[in-house]
Formats: structure tokens, sequence, C-alpha cells
């Protein structure tokens, strides 16, 4: 398994798409900090509230490149029987589909760290030159590293998302549609029948659990998020269940 998980590692980085979404990222990132530096020398920069607020908002960019990069990874092997070459070597698929999400996940990760790194870099100048508001005191650095660590892994675990859904539509268009439809038709219904389970559904947990501000209101405003401990088990809830369905549907699959 070891030498799976390794190997799938390995192929996640050499991918032209990873170097790709990596390197555009950090571009975009520091194109950003720039933005904000001119920005802030009419409007005020509050060192650790606006610093919160920047790293919280790189999250969904984030979320949705780790979620291109699962959904591309197994949807290419699928479509260049890549796949199917590697079940000769290890026949059972649940190992090949646990190795290639967890290497998709710490890739993604480490990545989202990087780049959220070169922002907070890329925000230092705005923070020396355009700072307001008293001094960070205490042990603020440790909130601003565990919202990052958060983003990292909502990043992670919407590239198993992909993953997934890529295994069960057997494609990474297939992927993307069914993410289309979540998004913009099922959860949109569900909130608009019953606006209070509008906290059980993915976006809004979420956003709970990047909690740059605590317990986020449901659209509707009818009921607020979970905490930021809640969210992450609801959402890793959903992971689970969705690769181990994803697992079912590649088990049963006939790939030729």
């Amino acid at each position: 398994m070891t030498d799976l998980f390794t190997a799938d590692v390995h192929r996640v980085l050499w991918r032209p798409l990873v170097r790709a979404l990596g390197v555009s990222a950090i571009i975009v990132m520091g194109c950003v900090g720039v933005v904000i530096f001119f920005h802030t020398a009419r409007h005020p920069f509050h060192t650790v509230t606006d610093l919160r607020g920047a790293l919280g908002g790189a999250a969904v960019p984030l979320a949705l490149a780790g979620f291109i990069l699962g959904a591309s990874v197994l949807g290419a092997d699928f479509a260049s029987r890549a796949f199917t070459t590697l079940l000769i070597w290890e026949p059972r698929r649940q190992r090949v589909l646990a190795a290639q999400a967890a290497a998709c996940a710490v890739v993604t990760a480490v990545a989202a760290m990087a780049v959220l790194a070169v922002f907070a870099v890329a925000l230092l100048p705005t923070a020396f030159a355009h700072g307001v508001g008293p001094s960070p005191t205490g042990t603020w650095y440790l909130s601003i590293t565990a919202l990052a660590l958060r983003c990292a892994l909502l990043a992670a675990a919407a590239s198993v998302v992909g993953m997934s859904l890529a295994a069960i539509g057997g494609s990474t268009a297939a992927a993307l549609a069914g993410a289309g439809v979540y998004l913009l038709v099922i959860e949109q219904a569900a909130i608009a029948a019953a606006p209070s389970i509008g906290r059980w559904l993915l976006d809004v947990d979420a956003l709970s659990w990047i909690a740059v501000t605590p317990r986020p209101t449901v659209p509707g405003g009818h009921t607020n998020g979970h905490t930021v401990v809640a969210a992450g088990l609801l959402l890793l809830t959903a992971v689970a269940a969705l690769h181990a369905l994803a697992t079912i549907v590649v088990k049963h699959r006939d790939i030729a």
C-alpha cells in the first residue's frame, strides 16, 4: 500500500495540470497582494482581522482547484486506460482507489499550504505599511495558522470529492456536472423547500469549517451553521461516504 501511495503521489505531482494550477495560484496570490497593498493606501488594513479575511477568502478558489485536480486525476486515468493498466499490477480496486484518494489529498493539502504561505508573505508589506488598529498580541499567529490549515484540509477534501465523483461518473466531465447539479440545483431546492436543513448542506458546513465568522448564517437567515468541530466531522463523514460509494461502483464496473 505504501508503494502504491508513493507511486500515485509521483504521478499526481508530474501531471501538467497540477504544476499549472500551482504556478497560477502563486501568481494570482502575489497579484492580489499587490492590489490589496494599493487599495489599503486609502482604506487601512486591520492586520489580524483582514489577514484572516484574506486567507479565508482564498479557501473557495483553493477548494475549487482541489476538486478539479481530483476529478482530472481519475478522469484522465479512465480516458487513457491507465487505470486498467494499474489494475494489472494491483487488482484490488479498493486499494487502488484509496491510494489515489490519499495521494490527491496529501498533494492538495501541501500545495494549498504553500500557496497560503505565499499569500501571507505577499500581505506583509500591506500590514507593515498600512496596518492599523491594536498591535497583534498573544497567540494570534496560532489562530491564523489554524485557519490556513483548515483551508488546506478543505481543499484536500474537495480533491477527494472530485476524484470520487469522477470514479462514479467515469470521467472528469461527469464529476464537474455532478458537482454543478448538486450546488446549483439540489442545495438551492433543499433550502427553498426547507430552510432549516440548510445548515446540513455541504457549502454551509464548509463555511462553518473555515469559520472566518463564527457559525455563518444559512441562506435565508433562518438558522446558523455548525461549530468548527461539528462542521469538520460532517464534512469528513460526507467525504468518506462518497468515497465508499465510489469504491462500490468501481468494484462492480466492467473496466476493459
